[in-house]
Parts: C-alpha cells; sequence; structure tokens
C-alpha cells in the first residue's frame, strides 16, 4: 500500500512533502527533489523548521493546521531551496492535517509560480505598466490604420471582379482567392493586436454571482455545433449542487473557450476525439474552499518540456497560434485568486484544471 502511494505521489508534476507528527519529513516526491534540491533520504533528517529556514509563519501555519486539522493556502509564499543559484522562488504553498492509523501527518504541496511572478510584476508595476499599455495601444493604432485602408481596398476588388467577372480574361478572375487572403491575414492581425492589448492592460472586473455550469453549457453548445463535421464527443459531467461564484461573466467565457479551443485543435486528427468537461466542488482543500473544472481531451498532449512554458506569452505548439492565449487565460484567473494547472502526457491527452475561489470575494482584479 505504502509503494502503492508513493507511486502515485511521484507522478504529481509539483512539490509534495509528508511530515509526521514530530513535524520531520516522511517522505518527498521527485518533484520536490527536483524543486528543492534535496534528496529524499538527506531530507528524512530534517525538519519542519530546517526545511523552510526557521520561517516563523509558515512554521505556525503547520502547527495551526496540525492542532485544528483546518487547511490553509497561501497564493504568494517566498521558499528558499538549495537547487538554484536565484533560490528565492515565489509558490502557492497548501498544508492539510491527514489523519491514518492513530497518528496524524500534514501534507504540504508547493507549486511554483515565479515566472508568471515575474511576468505579472512586470506588468503590473505601475510606470512600466503604463508605458507598455501606451506602447502597445500606440503601434496598434499605427497598424490598424493602414490595414484598415488595405482590408477596404482588397474587399472592394474582390466586390468590382466579381461584378465584371463576365468580360474579364481568367487570369484576373483568379485574383479573388487571393483579395480573400489578403482580408483573412488582416483578420489575423488584428485579433493579435486584440490579445496583445488584453495582455498588457490591468482590467477592472465587472464581477457579479454566476453559475460556472451555465457559462460552459453555453460554450459547449456553440463548439458543439461549430464542429459538428469533426467527429469530436463533448461530455459533460456537472455537479448541479455547484454553488455561484463571485466572478465576471465574460471573462471566465474567454478563459474556458480558449481552453476548449485548444483541444478541438489537440484531436483534430483523432478518429474519436472527447472533450470531457468536469465541475465539482475542490474536495482536496478544507479552507479556503474552491470550485475545480477540469477539461480534459485524449489529443496529442504536451511534452514535459513545453508544460513549464504553456503561460509564456507567445510560446505555442500550434502552426497558427499567437501564443497568447493560455498567458491572458492565466492573467484573468489570477485576478479571480484562482489559478491553473496543467497536466499532460504526450499522445494521451491533457487535463486542465481550473480553480475558483466559492463565496464573494470582492478583493478581485484591480
Amino acid at each position: 500500500m505504502e509503494n502503492k502511494f508513493h507511486l502515485i505521489l511521484n507522478n504529481i508534476n509539483y512539490s509534495i512533502i509528508l511530515f509526521n507528527e514530530e513535524l520531520t519529513i516522511e517522505f518527498l516526491n521527485i518533484a520536490a527533489q527536483e524543486f528543492t534540491g534535496y534528496s529524499d533520504s538527506y531530507a528524512n533528517h530534517l525538519n519542519a523548521g530546517q526545511f523552510f529556514h526557521n520561517n516563523k509563519y509558515i512554521i505556525a501555519k503547520i502547527n495551526e493546521v496540525a492542532k485544528t486539522g483546518e487547511g490553509f493556502i497561501d497564493f504568494d509564499f517566498e521558499f528558499y531551496n538549495n537547487n538554484r543559484q536565484n533560490n528565492k522562488r515565489s509558490i502557492i504553498i497548501e498544508i492539510a492535517k491527514i489523519n491514518y492509523s492513530e497518528q496524524y501527518y500534514i501534507l504540504i504541496s508547493m507549486k511554483d509560480i515565479t515566472r508568471f511572478k515575474e511576468m505579472d510584476n512586470i506588468i503590473r508595476n505601475e510606470e512600466k505598466s503604463q508605458n507598455f499599455s501606451r506602447f502597445i495601444a500606440e503601434i496598434s493604432h499605427e497598424i490598424r490604420n493602414p490595414l484598415s485602408g488595405v482590408k477596404a481596398s482588397a474587399s472592394y476588388l474582390k466586390k468590382k471582379i466579381i461584378e465584371e467577372q463576365d468580360s474579364l480574361p481568367e487570369s484576373l478572375k483568379e485574383l479573388t482567392q487571393f483579395t480573400e487572403i489578403i482580408v483573412k491575414e488582416i483578420n489575423r492581425i488584428n485579433f493579435l493586436i486584440e490579445d496583445l492589448l488584453a495582455l498588457s492592460k490591468n482590467h477592472k472586473i465587472n464581477a457579479e454571482m454566476i453559475n460556472v455550469n451555465k457559462i460552459i453549457n453555453e460554450i459547449i453548445e456553440i463548439e458543439a455545433t461549430m464542429n459538428s463535421d469533426k467527429n469530436i464527443k463533448f461530455i459533460k459531467e456537472f455537479d448541479p449542487s455547484l454553488p455561484e461564484i463571485f466572478a465576471s461573466d465574460g471573462a471566465l467565457k474567454q478563459v474556458f473557450l480558449n481552453i476548449i479551443k485548444n483541444s478541438i485543435v489537440a484531436i483534430q486528427n483523432k478518429n474519436k476525439g472527447f472533450i470531457r468537461i468536469t465541475t465539482r466542488i475542490d474536495a482536496e482543500r478544507n479552507s479556503p474552499k474552491f470550485i475545480k473544472i477540469i477539461l480534459s481531451d485524449n489529443g496529442a498532449g504536451i511534452s514535459k518540456k513545453d508544460l513549464d512554458k504553456l503561460f509564456e506569452p507567445f510560446f505555442t505548439t500550434k502552426e497558427k497560434g499567437t501564443g497568447l492565449g493560455l498567458a491572458i487565460s492565466q492573467k484573468i484567473i489570477f485576478e479571480h485568486n484562482g489559478f491553473i494547472d496543467i497536466k499532460s502526457v504526450k499522445n494521451r491527452g491533457t487535463d486542465v484544471a481550473v480553480y475558483l475561489p466559492i463565496g464573494k470575494n470582492k478583493k478581485i482584479g484591480n
């Protein structure tokens, strides 16, 4: 049983540390060993104080969880590891108490969000953010103006060719397909500009109490209709008792639509592709409470080396992707005090889990 337990934990791609009642480490999974630089055998000699470099705040939280049994989570904890030259890392840390065989253990999970925080700090820095936003706005304006003229000219040219096609030679009639390409590519550039503007700005979120099941169902109905020729099966496993959350309807639609469209691309070459959407209350955390939305597909999957880059702006594995969709989605979910976790196996599929806090949290957005 213990070997199975270790096998499961070693296949989780974020750090798991298990402490006994004396707050001495009993187990580190492989991800934790790689992240901290400690081997499992060496770490077994460490107590919580040594592992967390006598950080009074987190030691107090561990003792509090051990005493009350109530879980704890911190979305922006600074952890110092021994595995990097610049060893201060920003992490999401969760602490839970597990009762087992007349004793208890403290289970700690840590997810490294340093790279996203670094990107977010650049964007959120007031002066840099304003300059960056102004630069993007000015560049967008300078690009859009001439593009509008080119698009209008191409559309007019296509119209005239169609109107006078009976009197035109065959070689000129073929020009309509080139005007269509011009318009299509201009539209693609405009979409890219919209994404850049969305990533560069800090938005004020217009939040209200909303039903996530309803939002996702609306997206599925639209995408199922638009992709009816692709033999994609949409599987809905919604928890009907899912509580409403305080969030932006439009912003969440953008996130879930982006994830579902990514899945559609990933399974487009499958004979029997499916996208499963599951909603439920997250049972893994005692406090605070989250709802968990899992979007799974049996598509091409993502390699391990690419997983860490998924939220980086302009990184994409798609032939025609901009590499901004997931960066924007991550930004939106962070603005809602939630987070996204992605697990994937190459050639087997991908699971995207979106966590959003339950209840009316007024401290969202900016």
